[in-house]
């Protein structure tokens, strides 16, 4: 049986630690990743990867390229940090299995946005281990009700940027997800244009099929002092 590894973060400096029936003590955190660092990665992945670039570029790239490994081993420390969490790590990493998942479950914007996906253990990165581990995120304490089955799920995908990112192409990551789904049961529609006020819309109205999936494409810019839903819709895109 897949085993799951959850970080459980009650408030953006503290988290606890839980495996099968074992839990950590509430645990300072403190995270190495800053804004300048989140920005690389951002125009790492988003910019460098798929936009003309200059030899000027290369070398920014290589810069950062190095660093995400540096950022993966102090964002496992920041978090298993004394004898109990290290242990509770380990437990896990002997007992992975295919299908098993280090989940971060969290209400603060500021953890979910952290690059978790870089965490390395034992030289290498968590997600390339064999057995695969997949990280995955979770909204904490989320009552998602009674589930019913369905023949085909409906997803909604929402492309938008925010003011002063510059610019994402905003074909890559819908060709990309398309492309996963084409072959599937599942219906996908786009939200036009992507606005906060235009999402309370499309799902409040029962004329059309309710969404089983929203998939967000919206990568370019966090602001940790305003909130969650001007980050997400600060503009339109039509």
């Amino acid at each position: 049986m897949p085993k799951e590894l959850n970080l459980g973060f009650p408030t953006k400096n503290q988290v606890i630690i839980h495996f099968d029936s074992h839990s950590s003590e509430l645990l300072e955190f403190q995270s190495p990743v800053t804004e300048e660092d989140q920005k690389d990665i951002r125009w790492y992945l988003e910019v460098y990867a798929h936009l003309y670039t200059t030899n000027v570029d290369d070398k920014r790239g290589a810069k950062i390229a190095a660093r995400l490994s540096v950022l993966g081993n102090s964002l496992l420390t920041a978090v298993f940090y004394d004898e109990k969490t290290v242990e509770l790590l380990q437990q896990f990493h002997r007992q992975a299995k295919v299908g098993s998942l280090l989940t971060i479950s969290a209400n603060h914007p500021a953890i979910l946005a952290l690059p978790w996906e870089l965490l390395r253990f034992e030289n290498e990165y968590l997600f390339h281990q064999q057995p695969r581990i997949s990280i995955r995120r979770r909204l904490a304490n989320l009552d998602v009700g009674h589930l019913e089955t369905k023949e085909k799920l409906h997803l909604l995908f929402i492309v938008s940027r925010p003011n002063g990112a510059g610019f994402l192409d905003p074909r890559i990551d819908p060709i990309a997800v398309l492309d996963a789904v084409e072959q599937s049961v599942i219906e996908v529609e786009f939200l036009r244009p992507a606005t906060l006020d235009n999402l309370h819309m499309r799902l409040d109205d029962k004329t059309k099929p309710p969404i089983d999936i929203l998939h967000f494409d919206g990568h370019g810019y966090f602001d940790a002092e305003k909130s969650m839903g001007y980050l997400l819709f600060p503009n339109a895109i039509n």
